[in-house]
């Protein structure tokens, strides 16, 4: 029973050190004081939006592509009290690049969602994922 008991608790050990860093990794502040709220695989639709948990206070937000390089004409940063800020970009990114730091308008805002308007530079089976990065 005891032994059982050991294997059991190893086992549940080992999962969650497996699980942790992967979920750390997106959600921690990096050295530069960026932190990433949320992320999408976009699927060519030229279109998509990325809704953002929770209320968070922020001062600047980026974007920043992994996977594949996207053509990224501009977003949109909705706002949780309903503004808006246009950010015309005209960016390649390329993969493990990030757009410039935009200072968003105001105080410290609470972002609802990012709309974004792109062109994947290649077809492949890999999609791009972009990923929504911000600064308190």
């Amino acid at each position: 029973m005891t032994r059982a008991l050991i294997l059991a608790a190893a086992g549940a050990a080992a999962t969650l050190v497996a699980i942790a860093p992967a979920n750390a990794q997106n959600w921690r502040w990096d050295e530069r004081g960026w932190r990433t709220l949320g992320y999408t695989t976009v699927d060519g639709r030229d279109r998509d939006t990325i809704y953002l948990p929770g209320r968070t206070r922020q001062s600047a937000v980026r974007l920043c592509a992994m996977n594949q390089p996207l053509r990224l004409r501009d977003f949109d940063i909705r706002f949780e009290n309903g503004g808006r800020q246009d950010v015309n970009t005209r960016a390649i990114l390329r993969p493990g690049t990030c757009t410039r730091a935009v200072d968003l308008r105001g105080n410290r805002r609470d972002i609802a969602s990012v709309r974004l308007r792109y062109e994947p530079i290649r077809r492949a089976a890999w999609r791009p994922v972009v990923r929504v990065q911000v600064r308190g």
